[in-house]
């Protein structure tokens, strides 16, 4: 099985505090998306140490396959997007994003961030930071 990996379950990789090893195996396709990736590089730039951070993440995409927000990706964040709205339970444009690439690649996507993605009907959650 492959995964997509959230920005919250990068960084706690990049800080340490995640072994991905405990889920997966070295066979596995791990995924992150352009819109986690702006995330980390926003979040490195505004860190005391910003060098050092943007190498850190640039090591971790290295190991990572990084899905675009394409088209259909994009048809599909509309739809979720006008769904939330009627339900009266709207979502943050970036995680709308990343839930519309996730469902296009029919993949899991790794987030602690339930709250927010488990009103996304159809989306496979996995969280390994519990």
């Amino acid at each position: 099985m492959s995964f997509i990996l959230d920005s919250d379950h990068c960084i706690a990789i990049l800080r340490g505090q995640l072994d991905v090893g405990r889920w997966i195996t070295s066979e596995t396709p791990l995924f992150t998306t352009a819109i986690t990736v702006s995330e980390l590089v926003y979040g490195a730039h505004k860190s005391n140490r910003a060098t050092h951070h943007l190498q850190q993440v640039h090591l971790l995409l290295a190991g990572l396959t990084i899905l675009p927000f394409d088209t259909e990706a994009a048809i599909r964040c509309g739809h979720i997007k006008d769904t939330l709205r009627r339900a009266g339970t709207p979502l943050a444009e970036p995680d709308l994003q990343i839930a519309g690439i996730a469902l296009t690649r029919q993949l899991p996507l790794v987030t602690h961030n339930q709250r927010h993605f488990n009103r996304i009907p159809a989306l496979e959650l996995v969280d390994w930071l519990l």
